[in-house]
């Protein structure tokens, strides 16, 4: 028998011991499924970001490295709000040296 687990904007398919995770996309919301493990079918249900990164493990084959994103999307912000690199110093950690040659005159003279 199969049974449907309903997520936020996604549902896990469990039908005789194997899992399939589905959800819409495209430009019709067409419906797509993706064989997963058991685990990660739990896993889909713990958090909306859990269930975020199962699926793009079940599209891609790689878990979406949130971390780095993470740091990119803060590193420009702080290109774009150089003065964040003095108002809060622990900012620097994610330039090289040469970058901070570069960014915290900037920073300075923003704050001026």
């Amino acid at each position: 028998m199969e049974k449907i687990h309903r997520g936020n904007g996604f549902a896990v398919i469990e039908k005789e011991g194997e899992y399939q995770i589905s959800w819409p996309q495209g430009p019709y919301d067409q419906p797509v499924f993706y064989t997963i493990s058991k685990e990660n079918a739990d896993r889909a249900f713990k958090s909306p970001q859990d269930a975020y990164e199962v699926m793009i493990y079940a599209e891609t084959g790689q878990w979406p490295n949130v971390k780095e994103e993470k740091q990119n999307a803060d590193r420009e912000l702080m290109k774009k709000f150089p003065e964040l690199l003095i108002r809060i110093p622990s900012n620097q950690e994610l330039f090289t040296e040469d970058e901070l040659k570069e960014l915290m005159p900037l920073a300075r003279k923003a704050l001026e």
